[in-house]
């Protein structure tokens, strides 16, 4: 019985990796111009295979290697408008409800998740 919940709490964990992995893929192919269809070509797989990964289906783990290598290779395009002065990395947790909130806000003002934060939170200091 506890062999059981053990592999669910892996699921879940693999699950939740899985989640944060496709909306950084989401992201980056965004960021870069690059389409499902190219992610694809990359993967060996079919395009809608690699919709089928975005929208419910885990990712094999030889297609994860593949895709970290792929980003590894071609990091983010940032925006023109944003700076870097200095390489600062900033992990925040956000519940459910207040990503979804800030992806909408995002999203209206035609910017990614990442490129939203990157203008408002240098206007924090501004308050």
């Amino acid at each position: 019985m506890q062999k059981n919940v053990k592999n669910a709490t892996l699921t879940l964990v693999e699950v939740s990796e899985q989640d944060d992995l496709k909306l950084n893929v989401k992201l980056w192919l965004k960021a870069n111009n690059y389409s499902y269809a190219w992610l694809a070509e990359k993967c060996f797989v079919t395009e809608s295979t690699v919709r089928n990964w975005m929208a419910r289906k885990l990712i094999p783990a030889a297609k994860v290697h593949i895709i970290r290598e792929l980003m590894k290779d071609v990091p983010l395009a940032l925006p023109s408008r944003v700076q870097v002065k200095e390489e600062t990395l900033i992990t925040l947790s956000l519940d459910p409800a207040t990503r979804r909130m800030l992806e909408k806000k995002a999203f209206s003002q035609g910017k990614t998740l990442a490129e939203f934060l990157a203008d408002e939170v240098p206007l924090l200091g501004e308050e």
